[in-house]
């Protein structure tokens, strides 16, 4: 991952599955910006408009758009969070 990647999530205080994401992304001490489109309605148009989606939560890395959910309540989609994170089996590439 770029030491100058921005990072973003589109999350809310009352989703559990943001509430995971929030603490796969502390473990791995990402610094990253919290999004709460609860109190942000234009986030919350971008976040659909961009996407096609309401589910939440989504990570934008510099400009890419990562759904860090999995729809249906499936497993966490932690290798997919990874990877676009640029960070393999744990640790940065």
């Amino acid at each position: 991952m770029s030491e100058n990647a921005q990072i973003q999530l589109y999350s809310a205080s009352w989703c559990p599955d943001c509430t995971r994401a929030i603490r796969f992304l502390d473990d791995l001490d990402v610094v990253y910006e919290k999004v709460d489109i609860s109190q942000d309605p234009a986030a919350a148009e971008l976040l659909e408009t961009t996407t096609g989606k309401k589910g939440i939560p989504f990570l934008v890395i510099d400009d890419q758009w990562i759904r860090a959910y999995t729809p249906g309540g499936g497993p966490f989609p932690a290798e997919e969070i990874l990877s676009a994170l640029g960070i393999e089996n744990g640790s940065s590439k």
